[in-house]
């Protein structure tokens, strides 16, 4: 994980961006179809906080930005951080400071 996104800075940028702007930011406005396939697989739903969101976002694409990945491993990512009911910009910092992101894919598939 790239330190900047738990930077207070990038974290101010969350709260009011959008997730494609996250996204933008993080792959040098390199958006593919996947991305927007993935960003449009979570638009619908409402589990949690737009910020949070973002910073959901934010986690799996700079682990995953410019990589192939399976389309609906955000969203995957996405219901288990509803699961763990993650409603803060607290506890979204803590779970991608406290969580490997490819263990918990892999123990969601």
């Amino acid at each position: 994980m790239d330190k900047q996104i738990t930077e207070p800075e990038f974290l101010s940028f969350c709260e009011t961006a959008t997730p494609i702007e996250v996204v933008e930011k993080l792959t040098n406005h390199n958006i593919r179809g996947l991305e927007n396939i993935a960003l449009r697989s979570i638009s619908t739903r409402n589990k949690l906080p737009a910020n949070v969101v973002n910073l959901l976002v934010a986690y799996f694409y700079d682990h995953y930005g410019n990589q192939v990945y399976n389309r609906n491993d955000l969203a995957r990512l996405y219901d288990y951080w509803g699961s763990k009911d993650v409603r803060t910009m607290a506890k979204a910092v803590e779970m991608v400071q406290q969580e490997d992101i490819e263990e918990v894919l892999k123990t969601l598939k």
